[in-house]
């Protein structure tokens, strides 16, 4: 196989087992790698009711055709399981080195299933692979974790908070990058595997190294052509985002009580570079390099981080932000659910002042706080839910649905939750790209949502970083493919297949119990002063059209034979 390896490894720590089958041929073809091999592959290894920290929830690491090739931003990889902080389906796109190298080791899917009796890790080197004992590492966080093994191979672990089974603690590689969002290092921690150390020496086999080389070239310029990419982030990394969507009223404060911020110029990105002697880090093959750290090796905070421990809480202390989103990192916690559930917690207990933030921080990463569970579990707990800012359980992130009807579309029908990676509806709303959109109506939101959920799963799926989006479209990502793999891809072929990873998907997080009643936002958003509800519902029923799903949001049948997905599964 060109562009795949042609292996998936399969680890059972439940009987300390290693086996290896072949990448099924058909399984990359229809979803590509990445997101969608980790979703066909869920289907194989998981039951959609089983309780996300059992033994029997998978963890499947995955790359895609495109990963350790010369594509631009094509270094990421994807982590994929049922989430314990939304109980949908959940894969993440992270960024780094670690993907890189897994494909190096000759890797398309790693399938962790069960659990050790004893902490363990995993050791990596190309078609060894080992399980080693961790009782040395348990307990350690991120950072002391990565430093004890870092001279074996690129590391992904978790810190504490994946330990104490925390739903909003996350997997960190590399350092500095993370796999986001949906509590996959809980998922870890519940099959006490602390680290993943991987290294390997294989070289990516390309089907047209010329013609593949030749896509490559027009990628790199179609992002050094797109402003937002190559002046915005490249310069300021996403910080670029707080002046622009503060400067444009969408721009969330105090658990989205408030739609402005008055301490916004001082967590700019042009203040960042102005105070901190800022080195790029980008990710392995990225041009753009988005991703920032210190001289001294601290990382700066990404847009989520300052928005989730800055507007969001009302703080305007940029050291404070930062010193909280190294908190974050080195517990392994997911700084916007994080700081999304601190925020509800404020709220609800005014008297509460900032300089207990990162105590909060602590406890949470411990495993000892009331929010551990995310702010939806919290708020229901103290019947609050009132003050709830999450879709099917994951809180919104810092753009706000009520300036962007497109945005509003795409958080209430993510099939993991209230996410703005499964279609970055920002790009048209805010930014312009491809085009710019009206952002005071719903009309004609639907079905480009739609498109940019499909075409957002084939981006993870190659597996390519998010920001890919502003420049790239399936035109370019096609020839990418076709050249790659030698075989014939159209645009219309990927964005099928993304279309496919998508519904899915739906159908995980229906037999997972989820219903159309939960494609919606939280009741904050809607009003008076907020989003028409008629308007809204019209809107998504207008996206179940488009999506050829039935007034529930359930997928059509002929739909799904169109898809070729097995009815009988389902």
């Amino acid at each position: 196989m060109f562009g795949w390896t042609g292996r998936t490894v399969i680890v059972d720590l439940g009987n300390n087992s290693v086996t290896e089958s072949k990448t099924k041929k058909a399984y990359a073809e229809q979803f590509i790698g990445g997101r969608g091999l980790g979703c066909r592959l869920m289907e194989d290894f998981a039951d959609p009711a089983v309780d996300p920290l059992s033994p029997d929830n998978p963890l499947i690491f995955t790359t895609g055709p495109l990963t350790g090739t010369s594509a631009p931003m094509s270094g990421h990889f994807t982590v994929t399981c049922k989430s314990p902080l939304t109980s949908t389906i959940f894969s993440s796109n992270a960024g780094g080195y670690f993907g890189a190298e897994l494909k190096f080791a000759g890797i398309d899917a790693l399938v962790i299933k069960g659990k050790a009796e004893r902490p363990v890790y995993l050791n990596i080197f190309d078609e060894q692979v080992e399980i080693l004992p961790a009782e040395h590492l348990w307990g350690k966080n991120t950072a002391e974790t990565t430093a004890l093994l870092e001279t074996k191979g690129k590391v992904a672990c978790i810190g504490r908070a994946g330990e104490k089974l925390v739903s909003m603690a996350n997997v960190v590689n590399d350092r500095i990058y993370s796999s986001g969002r949906g509590g996959h290092g809980a998922v870890a921690g519940s099959k006490n595997l602390k680290a993943i150390v991987v290294k390997g020496t294989n070289i990516v086999q390309v089907a047209d190294p010329d013609a593949f080389g030749e896509a490559v070239e027009k990628t790199k310029k179609l992002l050094v052509a797109n402003p937002p990419a190559s002046k915005g982030l490249e310069k300021y990394g996403s910080s670029v985002f707080t002046d622009l969507l503060d400067y444009m009223g969408t721009l969330p404060a105090h658990n989205f009580n408030e739609r402005k911020f008055p301490g916004a110029e001082k967590l700019s990105g042009e203040v960042i570079n102005r105070k901190y002697k800022i080195n790029q880090a980008p990710c392995y093959a990225c041009p753009i390099g988005c991703r920032r750290a210190e001289e001294d090796g601290r990382t700066i905070p990404d847009y989520d981080s300052i928005w989730a421990f800055g507007p969001n809480i009302g703080n305007d202390d940029l050291e404070l932000i930062r010193e909280m989103d190294s908190l974050c990192f080195d517990y392994g916690l997911d700084p916007l659910s994080c700081g999304a559930s601190i925020a509800a917690y404020m709220e609800i207990n005014p008297w509460m002042k900032m300089d207990e933030v990162k105590g909060i921080i602590l406890e949470i990463g411990n495993g000892r706080h009331d929010t551990c569970k995310g702010s939806h579990a919290y708020l229901c707990s103290v019947d609050k839910e009132e003050h709830s800012t999450a879709v099917k359980g994951l809180e919104l992130p810092g753009y706000d649905p009520r300036e962007m009807p497109g945005m509003a579309i795409a958080y209430a029908t993510s099939n993991t939750g209230g996410s703005h990676l499964s279609a970055f509806m920002a790009a048209p709303e805010i930014m312009g790209k491809p085009v710019l959109l009206d952002r005071s109506s719903f009309n004609g939101k639907a079905a480009l949502v739609r498109h940019f959920q499909n075409l957002s799963a084939v981006i993870d799926s190659l597996v390519m970083c998010p920001f890919s989006i502003l420049a790239v479209g399936e035109v370019e990502l096609a020839a990418l493919l076709s050249h790659v793999t030698g075989e014939e891809y159209s645009s219309e072929n990927i964005l099928l297949s993304g279309e496919r990873i998508y519904n899915l998907e739906k159908l995980f997080n229906i037999k997972a119990g989820f219903t159309g009643k939960d494609d919606t936002l939280p009741e904050r958003f809607f009003g008076v002063d907020g989003i028409d509800r008629e308007e809204f519902e019209k809107a998504i029923s207008d996206y179940y059209h488009f999506r050829s799903w039935d007034d529930a949001g359930i997928p059509d049948e002929a739909k799904l034979r169109e898809l070729n997905i097995a009815m009988d599964r389902w």
